[in-house]
């Protein structure tokens, strides 16, 4: 599976890749909503694994440039530490599932 891993903060985005890495997935890891969105022009991916706050926005710049490509849409998976976001927040909606931080 080719995975876009969109993640800020350097240690989790290494221990995430090299997690799926040993699982015999291909991780393209980025740490910005612009290189996210650079690297979607220039492939096609699997499953997007998306941090809500990245250093340059919101995530939601990424799943929106997502919707936005003709084609097949691959899921999104956003991970972030505010426990209210996949109950309070309509955009929600938008993705696949929701990975609340810290997490195992």
């Amino acid at each position: 599976m080719r995975i876009l891993l969109a993640e800020d903060e350097r240690t989790i985005s290494r221990l995430i890749s090299q997690v799926l890495a040993a699982a015999g997935h291909e991780v393209n890891a980025v740490q910005s909503a612009a290189s996210a969105i650079e690297r979607l022009a220039d492939g096609e991916y699997d499953l997007i694994l998306l941090d809500l706050h990245l250093s340059d926005g919101d995530g939601f710049q990424v799943v929106e440039c997502i919707e936005r490509r003709p084609g097949a849409r691959p899921p999104v998976v956003v991970m972030t530490g505010e426990r209210a976001f996949a109950i309070e927040d309509p955009r929600a909606a938008r993705v696949a599932g929701v990975l609340a931080k810290p997490f195992d």
